[in-house]
């Protein structure tokens, strides 16, 4: 089932495994003021909360935001054959078996732009990511740039977040760091999110930053950049 975060803001959740590793894994969804509805990285099970997003809205658009965020688009296309679908820079050549709209840049596209800002963090060419902030609810998406897995019941996963400086805390793991070429044009994206001031933080692995997501944040980022 969707769960609500905001009047305007629901997330499909589910656990994605990756070899021996069980993450948990979220999708937004957002209904923009005109009723109609994005959905960003929309999770290979969305079948599954397909009516549930229907009864919502229509979608207008799905968003693949980063590089490693594309393994529900094939299904999502076909749920919703009139959405648009936007992704990462660079994922066009990855995934040549999907027919994109448009790429992701700085700018937001203007079915959004009105409501949702967004930025690309660049400096990390191996992630490309873009990410998103919800004006009316003051709400920040977050994908692989940071975690925020508090807990986990599966031991070779709590262990692999451990090792990856990713378990019990916000921010961005070992692996993440790695990927960061260039830091000042990170810190800049980062700085751009502050300048938000978001209240909460949506993350695509682990829990929900509901109070503080502007502390959390440059409290993540301080030690890093």
């Amino acid at each position: 089932m969707l769960r609500r975060l905001d009047q305007s803001l629901w997330v499909a959740e589910d656990t994605l495994k990756v070899g021996f590793l069980r993450f948990p894994v979220r999708s937004p969804v957002v209904r923009l003021e005109d009723g109609g509805l994005l959905l960003f990285s929309p999770l290979p099970s969305v079948e599954r909360e397909a009516d549930e997003i229907r009864a919502l809205g229509e979608v207008r658009a799905i968003v693949a935001p980063n590089l490693l965020h594309h393994l529900g688009l094939s299904p999502a296309a076909r749920l919703f054959p009139g959405a648009r679908l936007y992704g990462a820079r660079g994922l066009r050549e990855k995934r040549p078996d999907v027919t994109f709209t448009g790429a992701l840049d700085g700018a937001p596209d203007p079915l959004w732009s009105a409501e949702i800002d967004q930025v690309a963090v660049f400096g990390m060419p191996k992630l490309e990511e873009t990410v998103f902030f919800h004006r009316p609810s003051r709400t920040l998406f977050v994908w692989d740039l940071c975690f925020h897995i508090a807990r986990s019941e599966h031991l070779p996963t709590r262990l692999f977040m451990r090792l990856n400086g990713a378990y019990g805390r916000f921010g961005p793991s070992r692996i993440a760091r790695s990927m960061m070429r260039d830091r000042a044009a990170v810190r800049a994206s980062v700085e751009r999110m502050l300048a938000w001031g978001p209240e909460r933080i949506v993350v695509a692995h682990g829990d929900v930053i509901e109070r503080g997501g502007r502390d959390a944040l440059q409290a993540a980022f301080e030690r890093v950049l």
